[in-house]
């Protein structure tokens, strides 16, 4: 093909006039040919560019098109979700949720079974990390108990 050639069918490849196995061989030689690249984009800025005759009009079609729903297409905070959802959705329940599990996993000493230094380890010669966890928790809040009021 010559030059002139290939690049009207880069022209009819940008504006999709191709059919599905011309497009497809256009594709591949942009995959494996260094030139096409160059061609693609040379046809790419010699495409021209078109005008419109009323900017605002076409702005104003756009901006009716992604407008957001009406406000009566919307149900109100208040009767659009079930107390249920409400209650789901809310930050405090996902946090008291964790922390019952975690005192759980805990209590049932999954984290001692969990823990890399247990493998292979008997309980009688290790002291359980939730044991060990506990400890420290009580230690800690001993710490924060105010002194006893002597009069």
């Amino acid at each position: 093909m010559n030059r002139d050639n290939i690049q009207h069918e880069w022209k009819r490849y940008v504006q999709g006039e191709l059919t599905a196995p011309e497009r497809e061989q256009m594709d591949r030689m942009l995959l494996e040919d260094p030139e096409a690249l160059g061609s693609y984009l040379l046809a790419l800025e010699n495409l021209p560019v078109p005008t419109l005759s009323d900017g605002d009009a076409f702005a104003d079609q756009i901006m009716v098109r992604i407008a957001p729903p009406s406000a009566s297409a919307v149900p109100e905070t208040g009767t659009g979700r079930s107390r249920l959802q409400r209650l789901l959705v809310n930050q405090w329940l996902h946090y008291v949720a964790a922390a019952c599990i975690t005192m759980l996993f805990i209590s049932a000493g999954i984290f001692d079974k969990m823990a890399p230094g247990n493998i292979g380890v008997t309980a009688q010669t290790k002291q359980p990390y939730s044991e060990i966890m506990v400890k420290k928790a009580t230690g800690w809040l001993e710490e924060m108990k105010p002194a006893p009021y002597k009069q």
